[in-house]
């Protein structure tokens, strides 16, 4: 009897456990839609503290007190995000501004190709079914200022916006000057030298990561401006800004931020010789920079799994939108960093990866 009852009980518990899962799940997805306006800022606060900590190190061995240290690095991140914001913002505007003359060009240029297939194929082909849908008429009436205005906003919004991450990163800054002396104070000796140990070992890592990441991001954003400019492409710094950004979304990312700008010289100049040639040198700096510059400046790859960094875009992308897109890979680094630097779950780090380490023998 008392094994039957065993039988019967454990089912019931696997249920339960799974249902408490599934709940804590839906809770934890729940917290991040509603708590976008805190938890978003925060997330970009962290990932800018990994990034602008070496330099409040590097101005404290100069003897500079900490306060003073942290509000020089929080100045000068400030001017630059507000020089970048307002460089990309008065170009974006010039490009909501001047989008109804392409708006025409498109329209003519769609018209013209349907003509042509139409011609090409003859009475076989019929494109009704097509035009019930009306997309003419829907782009006449799309307006891509209520689109991309409505995402930035208007620029005080920005502004205020790029405020409180500023006074996230200033706590995440100052507090973790005394996290090491928390840790010491709360765990015995051996530990927590171990748990300091991890977690430096988990910062310099990450810090490697988001920081390499971000610097050849921005060296292709830069170079893709100066090829713009060479093709004569309006618009230059508003593409230039989003490659930048889509650089972090790894291939889908490349590719959408490499098309977009071809499609639009289309538009501009009418060539499609302009579009090929754009695109090639496009794809040439994106294949140099991912695969021989970034290698080169990590020191390795974290080589994720291409499913989960799928899921991670998906996931990411329907909680914060492109913003979610943009973070969901460095998310996804981050956590595996984490997970392998831990013990207990490294386990989890290697599903999370791609290829696996191939073991060299030791004859060999």
């Amino acid at each position: 009897m008392a094994s039957q009852q065993i039988k019967f009980q454990l089912p019931t518990n696997k249920i339960m456990n799974i249902a408490l899962g599934l709940i804590l799940v839906f809770m934890v997805v729940w917290v991040l839609i509603i708590g976008e306006t805190i938890i978003l800022p925060f997330m970009i606060a962290l990932f800018f503290s990994f990034l602008l900590d070496p330099i409040v190190e590097l101005l404290v061995k100069w003897k500079i007190p900490i306060g003073i240290s942290v509000t020089l690095t929080l100045l000068l991140a400030f001017v630059f995000l507000y020089l970048i914001g307002l460089l990309v913002y008065a170009s974006v505007q010039s490009f909501v501004g001047q989008f109804p003359l392409y708006q025409v060009r498109l329209l003519n240029w769609i018209s013209q190709t349907t003509k042509f297939i139409e011609e090409f194929f003859g009475e076989p082909l019929q494109l009704k079914d097509y035009k019930t849908l009306d997309w003419f008429g829907w782009l006449k009436n799309f307006s891509i200022a209520k689109g991309v205005l409505s995402s930035v906003g208007t620029f005080l919004t920005f502004l205020l916006r790029i405020l409180i991450v500023i006074i996230f990163i200033a706590y995440l800054l100052t507090g973790k000057r005394n996290l090491n002396h928390k840790i010491k104070e709360a765990f015995p000796k051996e530990q927590a030298e171990r748990l300091i140990g991890i977690f430096e070992t988990i910062t310099n890592q990450v810090q490697m990561y988001l920081g390499v990441k971000t610097l050849v991001s921005f060296i292709t954003g830069i170079i893709s401006i100066i090829l713009f400019y060479i093709f004569g492409l309006d618009f230059a710094i508003f593409w230039g800004f989003l490659i930048f950004l889509f650089n972090f979304i790894p291939n889908i990312g490349a590719v959408i931020a490499s098309i977009l700008p071809a499609l639009f010289s289309l538009l501009q100049f009418g060539r499609p010789s302009v579009a090929f040639w754009l695109i090639v040198s496009l794809t040439i700096l994106q294949v140099s920079m991912g695969n021989f510059v970034e290698p080169r400046m990590m020191g390795r790859s974290l080589n994720l799994s291409p499913l989960f960094v799928i899921l991670s875009l998906i996931f990411w992308g329907y909680i914060w939108g492109i913003t979610g897109l943009i973070l969901a890979v460095p998310i996804l680094g981050i956590l595996t960093i984490i997970l392998e630097n831990v013990d207990s779950l490294k386990f989890l780090s290697v599903f999370l990866r791609g290829r696996p380490k191939v073991v060299k023998s030791e004859g060999n």
